[in-house]
């Protein structure tokens, strides 16, 4: 919910995500689940219910959320519910936009919403606790987005930059070598508390999903760091 990025990969693409988080919120590692009207693959936020990525294998569609919107807030409990339902609830939605009209997301705690999609740009729904915002990226491009509740502008740049020398190493990398960038990336060269596997006082990274989408086949693999 925290570090994301997106690997095209001829006809498909790569998405993996890490979960940095108090370790006070455990989690259940992926399942399939029925959340009507779909099938969908994600783990679990035991406290709050939801999930910070979610996949549905019939229609290939992916939702990943990270904390925060352009710029770091201020908490202000009590919000209406766990921002991971917002990952569930948008599957029953045609597109973010359309989400982000219908759904109330008053008294939603500020987040980045981003939905993959198999043939089309990549959507992302941002809620700074009062507006919405819908961007789009080019699939065809690799992207990393890091949460503005953590990462500071001046980190998102240094992080971007440890990607963007990822993709020209590798050329392009593959699923491996972008799961080794999350489990790594920025070792050596950062501070722990700003590595992309990170860790601060109360806060660490708990979990790395990947979820890896072709033209038949999708499928992904998951690491608890807590083990």
């Amino acid at each position: 919910m925290c570090t994301l990025t997106y690997m095209p990969k001829g006809s498909g693409h790569i998405i993996t995500s890490s979960r940095d988080e108090s370790p006070m919120k455990p989690a259940i590692s992926p399942k399939t689940h029925y959340i009507h009207p779909y099938w969908l693959t994600y783990p679990t936020d035991i406290k709050g219910g939801g999930s910070w990525i979610a996949y549905n294998k019939k229609t290939k569609h992916t939702h990943v959320l990270l904390n925060g919107a352009f710029q770091a807030h201020d908490r202000r409990p009590p919000y209406g519910h766990s921002r991971g339902l917002i990952v569930l609830k948008s599957f029953n939605f045609n597109s973010l936009e359309a989400f982000s009209k219908t759904y109330i997301l008053i008294n939603i705690e500020p987040f980045t919403l981003v939905r993959f999609s198999q043939n089309q740009n990549i959507d992302a729904l941002i809620w700074d606790g009062t507006h919405a915002t819908i961007n789009q990226y080019d699939r065809q491009e690799p992207h990393i987005c890091s949460s503005s509740t953590l990462y500071s502008d001046a980190m998102k740049r240094e992080r971007h930059g440890w990607f963007e020398s990822l993709v020209k190493k590798q050329n392009p990398p593959t699923a491996d070598d972008v799961w080794d960038f999350h489990v790594s990336g920025g070792a050596g060269v950062a501070p722990k508390r700003n590595q992309i596997c990170m860790q601060r006082d109360g806060l660490k990274t708990r979990s790395i999903m990947q979820v890896s989408i072709f033209e038949n086949s999708i499928t992904h693999r998951y690491l608890n760091l807590d083990d």
